[in-house]
């Protein structure tokens, strides 16, 4: 299973399900991520961990965005989850 980054940052350990978070905690990093299926692509799972600061920044780079392309040849859209800066990729549709 492959795991594709959605956000990574800093949270109380102690806090959720109505909880407020105890004076002088200090924050940990948390990691959220989607993992899919090698052999089924449209089986997904969201899931959530927490990890060490030195991951947090690996994981960071790692980050990947949901963004919508056009084709200018077949005018389809679809969506992809792609690294930051990404301008265009390939069409599935044109193959």
């Amino acid at each position: 299973m492959t795991k594709h980054t959605i956000v990574v940052y800093q949270a109380y350990k102690n806090s959720g399900n109505l909880r407020f978070h105890k004076k002088g905690t200090k924050k940990s990093w948390k990691h959220y991520f989607i993992e899919i299926d090698d052999y089924d692509e449209d089986e997904y799972t969201f899931g959530s961990e927490w990890i060490s600061s030195i991951k947090a920044m690996i994981l960071k780079r790692k980050q990947v965005y949901k963004k919508r392309f056009v084709c200018p040849e077949c005018l389809k859209i679809w969506e992809a989850y792609v690294p930051k800066n990404t301008k265009e990729i390939e069409c599935p549709n044109c193959d």
